[in-house]
């Protein structure tokens, strides 16, 4: 009975990881195809792997492994945070 409960816990826990990360936002090769997607709004880079997002004076603009072009709005509505600039 005391693994079952553990057990239970332990995939509340991991469920519950897994639902505070944010949304994905929809992420763009260029910068220009994201300015397509938003022509009145910043274009951003987002960190796909960190869910930070980064404005174009940044140095981890473009500059981060995992990530694409995304517009301000959307990575803010799916719940990405502001890197360090």
């Amino acid at each position: 009975m005391h693994k079952l409960i553990l057990a239970l816990s332990l995939a509340a826990a991991t469920g519950a990881a897994f639902a505070a990360a944010p949304a994905p936002a929809p992420t763009y090769n260029s910068d220009d195809g994201a300015r397509v997607h938003c022509p009145l709004d910043k274009v951003v880079w987002l960190d796909t792997r960190a869910h930070l997002y980064y404005f174009q004076k940044s140095k981890h603009y473009a500059n981060t492994s995992h990530g694409g072009f995304a517009c301000l709005k959307d990575v803010k509505e799916a719940g990405n945070k502001a890197g360090m600039q």
